[in-house]
């Protein structure tokens, strides 16, 4: 697999982040804060931490404007892609809505008056709709809301970057919890239960699925042709693809209601 080394404006390299022209570093597969030591360690982060929406939806805080925590990994400066589907501009700020597939969060740009307004700012991000976006910020609660401050919003041109920050996520994610990568060739059995009599359980058939689709569905596999072939209900698809998301197995394609296996 060529490694994923250029992305124009963006820079970096799979080592060491990427986007940094939106004013922030995403840290990528390095830049740990601290060593790993064992699964139960909390990892936090100074640059910025890849994320799936669904993992900042599911941050919990111990004490009130305390640091958020989901999956041993603090999150403050945090970093996710994502479609934008929605834009409104209320009082001093321009709300931008992004979603990814595994939920959706906005996120709050503050307009400066000095040097524009809130309808040209309101204007500028109306042309981000239904394209994917680099989003980079601080999680805070808003009016007992989650959203995102400070943030940097670039449009994505490049798919590469969608690949990137999912690679990165996974990779975090998988270092959170302690988990080593396997040296062999297939490691399903360590993730997936079967059923008690020896079939295969079906997130095993789903990821096995979209694994043998993916060499020729190279924008996604839709839900719906992965619901009718293995003749479960749509939801239920849904519901097996999300976790298989949540243990780094497989991530949503280019196109909406798709998915690539890893």
């Amino acid at each position: 697999m060529s490694e994923y080394g250029n992305f124009g404006n963006y820079g970096g390299n799979y080592g060491d982040g990427g986007f940094t022209n939106t004013g922030y570093s995403q840290g990528g597969f390095s830049n740990e804060n601290g060593s790993q030591s064992g699964g139960t360690k909390t990892q936090g982060r100074s640059s910025l931490t890849p994320v799936t929406i669904k993992q900042i939806l599911e941050a919990t805080q111990a004490t009130p404007d305390g640091d958020f925590l989901v999956h041993n990994v603090t999150l403050s400066m945090i970093s996710f892609v994502g479609v934008v589907r929605k834009v409104d501009g209320q009082g001093m700020s321009v709300i931008i809505t992004v979603e990814d597939g595994t939920g959706s969060i906005d996120v709050r740009k503050w307009v400066d008056e000095s040097t524009t307004s809130l309808a040209v700012e309101t204007e500028k991000y109306s042309a981000f709709k239904n394209k994917y976006v680099f989003v980079g910020g601080s999680l805070k609660l808003h009016m007992n809301k989650k959203s995102i401050q400070n943030a940097a919003i670039a449009l994505i041109e490049d798919s590469n970057q969608i690949i990137y920050h999912h690679l990165s996520a996974i990779d975090h994610h998988l270092k959170s919890q302690g988990l080593p990568k396997s040296s062999g060739a297939n490691t399903d059995g360590d993730l997936f239960v079967k059923d008690e009599d020896s079939n295969e359980s079906l997130m095993n058939r789903v990821l096995k699925f979209i694994t043998e689709e993916s060499k020729t569905m190279q924008d996604g596999v839709p839900i719906n042709y992965i619901a009718e072939k293995l003749g479960i209900s749509k939801d239920e698809g849904l519901r097996q693809c999300n976790e298989l998301i949540e243990n780094g197995r497989i991530y949503l394609g280019f196109n909406d209601g798709g998915y690539i296996a890893v």
